[in-house]
């Protein structure tokens, strides 16, 4: 093992004191015994695992223990923090401390001692740290990015959004065109004044008659269609442009929607719904401004530039030199600001996220909100974050309310440059006033695009910060994929095994703990422990919605890794214990395992369900709006819709998830009649409290903490009055207190 992140006295220690040993592990905490912030090593060789503390140059051991001893080494999790603890003779012995930032340290270390427990050879050190750092600027990456927000390259953002408007370059050619039309129109109205000035509303020196003012209509005319074709291609590019935005930023919010769909739902674990839907609605927003109102007054602006320069050029090198003066104090100004306006821009985008999040929570949890009277509670909360969305609002305007009038003030102070300098050329002869009118009105021009340029800071700043989260989320890459290698599996037969399967939704926490069990195809297995003991996990690792971390569940002997996942999920069918329903008809919602399923089927499957009888009572029978999330069901009634969508798939692994604990006894006996008709010939895994539904199992699997702690039949398990004894025992008791009390 490399030695060279050890302190000095550390490293002296053990070659004096571990010289025949081989160092394999050494992992710094950040709390010490006494829990204080500081540093303490746990350090294991091929012999002995010890905890030292270094300090004044000293390193002093702690503990230290023979790997003989040990029998058993394990991570304790606690509110924030963890310790390593090993069992000797039975006896349990604290080791180290740390912090929850030390958890991916700690748990490669633990397993490291693991295998040297085992007598096998370790790998070099070649573990994760626990937070990622950003190689550029040394500070942590945030856990729900995916590259540093501060490293990020504008331009590289700015091409991606560029990269949307590819299948619309016909179109982005034409207007183009319309761009240049309105420009050149455009540089002919500042001309015609000198025209005005200097030849047709000048009277002749000698007689002082206008002899050019038979021009006068001409020049009118010529006048009138200049600011009619500007007007005009304005209004053709402001259309074109318009158009193409809208259908690139569709194309954007598309591709956000469809990324959202394939993600793990490791990344939802993670995400606020607000949070993700201000992305796809707010952040996509940003980026159709960026689309429709930057870049064609950008490109505007920049020929505008270009070609007035020219102009002004021509009508006098010697004024443009004076002119270009605020020009660049603009431009140096614009450089200096953007990082700084750059950061109020991210502090008020991420407020609105946090706000919309919390109004998406309150809003679909109206009803326990009301059930508890906690509106002024939720009142409360939304002033708190609404007054942080409103002090980086008014952050913002405050900073920009500074650099817009410094920009306005560099800008005009060209005009003051025009006729101060301008006026001297006209004395010594070297303008005539329309040369400096002229100008005036091409300096104006000039100037125009530049002021906008200007405001269009804000507008980049914006988009750019809205495009970074929009890109973060279609960068994202799903936790659960198809492998380069997944097989097809048209017909999966059923079997499912568990090898030394270890989870956890925090992989620092497991929630199921090494587990070992082998379900044969068409079998009936419920599922039993208490509450937390890791029942509903294991029913998500088997539909793969996650992931393993350590071991292999194989489906038919292939590893679910290895299956393509659009094959394993089509043969799943789920009721799970907290019923959705999506808002649209009865029909809609079970209809939805089977899109193009037959009227004539889901109404089998409703009649399988015990569903159709109250379905036809119903208004609108089948055309029954259910409502947000099927407010307008009862409980049961949504479960029986649920166990309907179910049936309607006829899949070979069927899951279910509690899926009668809504339903009152008369029903629950229809239910558990159809669920009876419905679990032959196909793999069913079932969790149930209910003594009825247990005695249809072929096997029951008794989970505690995560560890499968009994195997059998009901009557089996009941003869070892074990976990499962004791688990039916409470339930009779408590089932005897409510007939008492009634």
């Amino acid at each position: 093992m490399d030695r060279a992140n050890l302190p000095e006295s550390l490293q002296h220690h053990i070659d004096e004191n571990f010289s025949d040993e081989t160092l394999h592990v050494a992992v710094a905490s950040d709390v010490t015994g006494q829990l204080i912030y500081g540093e303490e090593w746990l350090i294991a060789t091929d012999k002995k695992i010890a905890t030292f503390a270094t300090h004044n140059g000293r390193a002093e051991i702690i503990a230290s223990h023979s790997l003989r001893d040990i029998q058993k080494i394990e991570s304790v999790n606690l509110t924030g923090s963890g310790i390593v603890e090993i069992q000797v003779n039975d006896r349990s012995h604290r080791l180290i401390h740390y912090s929850n930032a030390k958890n991916a340290d700690f748990a490669w270390a633990i397993e490291q001692v693991k295998m040297l427990l085992d007598g096998k050879t370790i790998e070099p050190d070649k573990h994760e740290r626990s937070r990622r750092i950003c190689e550029s600027c040394g500070y942590p990456i945030p856990e729900d990015l995916n590259k540093c927000p501060r490293c990020t390259e504008k331009g590289k953002t700015l091409r991606r959004i560029l990269q949307f408007t590819k299948p619309y370059l016909g179109q982005l050619f034409f207007i183009f065109l319309t761009l240049i039309a309105g420009i050149v129109f455009g540089l002919i109205t500042p001309y015609m004044s000198k025209l005005f000035i200097d030849v047709i509303l000048k009277p002749d020196a000698t007689t002082g008659l206008f002899q050019h003012a038979h021009w006068i209509p001409l020049a009118a005319l010529a006048l009138f269609a200049a600011y009619a074709g500007q007007n005009f291609f304005s209004g053709l590019h402001m259309r074109l442009a318009g158009i193409v935005g809208h259908k690139t930023v569709f194309d954007v919010r598309a591709a956000v929607y469809k990324k959202l769909q394939d993600l793990s739902l490791a990344f939802f674990d993670k995400h606020q719904t607000g949070a993700l839907m201000a992305r796809v609605n707010q952040d996509t927003r940003e980026l159709q401004h960026f689309l429709v109102d930057f870049i064609p007054l950008t490109l505007e602006s920049l020929f505008i530039l270009v070609g007035v320069g020219i102009f002004l050029s021509i009508l006098s090198w010697q004024l443009t030199l004076f002119v270009f003066i605020p020009i660049i104090a603009t431009v140096l100004f614009l450089k200096n600001i953007f990082s700084k306006i750059r950061l109020y821009f991210r502090r008020y985008y991420h407020r609105r996220s946090r706000l919309s999040a919390l109004v998406n929570d309150s809003l679909s949890g109206m009803r326990v909100i009301k059930a508890f009277g906690q509106e002024g509670e939720e009142l409360n909360k939304f002033d708190r974050k609404s007054a942080a969305f409103r002090d980086a609002g008014i952050d913002l305007e405050k900073k920009w309310s500074i650099y817009s009038p410094t920009l306005q003030l560099l800008i005009m102070s060209g005009t003051v440059l025009v006729w101060f300098v301008g006026g001297r050329l006209i004395v010594g002869g070297k303008m005539t006033l329309g040369d400096v009118v002229a100008y005036s009105g091409y300096l104006m021009m000039f100037y125009r695009p530049i002021f906008i340029l200007a405001r269009m800071v804000q507008m980049i700043t914006s988009s750019i910060s809205a495009a970074e989260r929009v890109f973060d989320v279609i960068d994202t890459e799903p936790l659960v994929q198809d492998s380069p290698t997944a097989v097809s599996m048209p017909a999966i037969q059923g079997g499912i095994e568990f090898k030394n399967v270890t989870f956890g939704y925090d992989q620092f926490k497991p929630v199921i703990k090494d587990f070992n069990v082998t379900i044969q195809p068409n079998e009936i297995i419920g599922l039993i422990g208490k509450s937390g003991a890791g029942k509903s996990t294991f029913i998500n690792l088997v539909g793969r919605l996650y992931d393993v971390n350590k071991g292999a569940i194989l489906v038919d002997g292939i590893d679910l890794r290895e299956i393509k996942y659009h094959d394993l999920r089509s043969q799943i069918g789920v009721v799970l214990q907290e019923t959705f329903l999506f808002n649209g008809t009865i029909f809609e919602n079970i209809a939805y395992a089977k899109p193009e399923a037959l009227v004539e089927e889901v109404i089998d499957a409703a009649i399988a369900a015990h569903a159709h009888e109250f379905i036809l009572k119903k208004p609108d029978g089948y055309d029954t709006e259910v409502g947000e999330r099927g407010n307008r069901l009862s409980g049961g009634e949504k479960q029986r819709i649920a166990i309907a969508r179910a049936i309607l798939r006829d899949p070979r692994i069927l899951i279910l998830d509690e899926a009668t604990s809504s339903l009152d006894t008369e029903t629950e006996k229809k239910i558990q009649e159809a669920l009876k008709n419905l679990t032959k010939g196909r793999t069913t895994i079932a969790i149930a409290h209910r003594l009825s539904t247990l005695r249809n199992c072929n096997r029951l699997l008794v989970i505690d903490d995560g560890k499968l702690a009994e195997v059998g039949t009901h009557e089996e398990l009941m003869q070892k009055q074990g976990v499962f004894y004791n688990l039916v025992s409470m339930q009779t008791e408590l089932q005897k207190i409510i007939a008492l009390s009634e």
